[in-house]
């Protein structure tokens, strides 16, 4: 009886001679080396851009300090003469409305190169201001359009669409070739089952030309520099090399219930390729377009009505709304000036708050919606093993919509901390120019240059915690299970009618 291993090596050795399957290696190989390029300048980019963010941030300030260091030490110079309170960071209402540079960076994981995933969409810093969190919610990636609606090449994209390709073409010729040239029934006739032979030749193909795939990209990323050379760098190509080991032995699966099942390589070409539109195109559009009929978002014109709306109603009652405001917090409570007549930059951050409690329900509708269709793909999404394959790749790079949520959740308790600084900051300046009147802006008062006690963003040690291997990508073990169990029945009904 012939060996598993004698099998396996008899048809390595018969397939190395075919060139086509030589330069289809090679062409998979190349241009999976060239979804890691992509993703590796796509990730350099932007950290390139974080830093720029973050050096202008440094830089915003060190010109602040000596700014005000050179103005406090004489008000009366003539580079002084034209200032305007409201464009100078000497001024606290100034600073804190227009001349403040404060960004949050979403820290990169060590496997960020391996899938660019939803980064290219949702940008890894935003600038945060104290009065609302609007530049973090209209904050997006300035590219055109269109390159955005048709997504970017990275490894991702090699691995899930292109490179199941690969694996249904090697598997094509498995068994249905030898029923073609009629040397199955010689096989059968040694004791060599046709389960033995489709399971072993698959198997041994695929799982050749995976390893190959993943020891080409893990020894790029490394040699390149793409993963960094430590603990974290070497973890996060193994979980990669996990999950695509996972996903090859699901399209391994597929393409050998599909050469059990059909006659000759014609048809299970046509077959494969079929099964693969399903599962890589129509699935997951079937999913998203039910999620989307099933979880309706409101029309975006009711936030902004509701907007404009809350606006309206803060300005027709910013005196109350003040009342209220100094009877909560009466050691900021002016002495001379009536709280309806306040300055609108002393009560600037306070109609901002107004104007969010006034949006609250909005906001929470809006919210629910959002998170409803989420967990509606989510639990839909376990019957597309791409769209699981997919999410898997993304979280694994830290690329994905949840990991950004929490980042956008932090700027937002970062963002509310420094409005409540500037808050603070902007009353107390008050209530000591009301004591002193200054002719222009001065210590005193409005006068500003603690500059380094502003706030600034550090995100938590957990969101630069690289993720572990998603539960859900184990689901593909189960998919792949799934179509052995048809490879197996096709075959005892083949064993049947050939008996029959």
């Amino acid at each position: 009886m012939m060996s598993i291993l004698a099998l396996a090596r008899f048809d390595l050795r018969a397939l190395r001679r075919e060139r086509g399957t030589l330069l289809l290696i090679a062409a998979a190989l190349l241009l999976a080396l060239y979804g890691l390029f992509e993703g590796a300048r796509f990730q350099r980019h932007a950290q390139a851009a974080q830093q720029a963010a973050l050096t202008q941030e440094a830089g915003a300030r060190a010109a602040a300090k000596e700014l005000a260091a050179r103005y406090f030490a004489d008000p009366d110079h003539p580079d002084f003469a034209g200032m305007r309170y409201f464009r100078t960071p000497v001024d606290i209402r100034g600073y804190a409305f227009r001349e403040h540079v404060g960004f949050a960076a979403l820290p990169a994981l060590p496997g960020a190169a391996l899938a660019i995933g939803q980064a290219d969409i949702q940008p890894g810093y935003v600038r945060v201001r104290a009065e609302s969190m609007e530049s973090v919610r209209t904050a997006t990636e300035i590219e055109h359009p269109a390159r955005l609606a048709t997504g970017r090449y990275d490894l991702m994209f090699f691995v899930v669409y292109l490179w199941p390709l690969v694996l249904l073409t090697l598997s094509a010729s498995v068994l249905t070739q030898d029923r073609e040239s009629l040397r199955l029934r010689s096989l059968l006739l040694q004791g060599v089952g046709s389960g033995r032979i489709l399971f072993t030749q698959a198997g041994a193909r695929n799982l050749l030309a995976t390893a190959l795939l993943v020891a080409t990209v893990a020894g790029a990323a490394l040699l390149g520099g793409t993963v960094p050379r430590d603990g974290a760098g070497f973890a996060a190509l193994g979980s990669w090399s996990a999950l695509v080991l996972l996903y090859s032995a699901f399209w391994t699966a597929v393409g050998a219930a599909v050469c059990a099942a059909c006659a000759n390589r014609m048809s299970a070409t046509f077959a494969g390729f079929g099964l693969w539109l399903l599962f890589a195109i129509v699935l997951p559009a079937a999913l998203d377009a039910g999620a989307r009929m099933a979880a309706p978002v409101p029309p975006r014109e009711r936030y902004v009505q509701a907007t404009r709306d809350a606006l309206d109603q803060v300005n027709a009652n910013t005196a109350s709304s003040m009342a209220r405001f100094y009877d909560s917090h009466p050691e900021w409570k002016p002495q001379r000036t009536a709280p309806g007549k306040v300055s609108s930059n002393v009560s600037r951050l306070h109609r901002a708050e107004e104007v969010e409690r006034t949006m609250a329900g909005v906001e929470r509708e809006f919210a629910a919606a959002r998170d409803a269709r989420s967990t509606l793909f989510a639990r839909l999404s376990l019957v597309s093993p791409v769209t699981l394959a997919n999410a898997a790749f993304s979280r694994l790079a830290g690329n994905d919509g949840a990991r950004h949520a929490r980042f956008v959740g932090e700027v937002a308790r970062h963002q509310n901390a420094l409005r409540a600084w500037f808050q603070g900051a902007i009353q107390r300046a008050a209530l000591g120019d009301e004591r002193s009147p200054c002719p222009r802006t001065c210590p005193g008062g409005y006068g500003f240059r603690d500059f380094d006690a502003v706030p600034r963003f550090a995100a938590s040690p957990g969101l630069g915690q690289p993720a572990a291997m998603p539960w859900q990508a184990w689901l593909l073990a189960a998919w792949a299970a799934c179509f052995v169990a048809l490879a197996l029945f096709a075959l005892r009904r083949e064993r049947r009618r050939q008996r029959g």
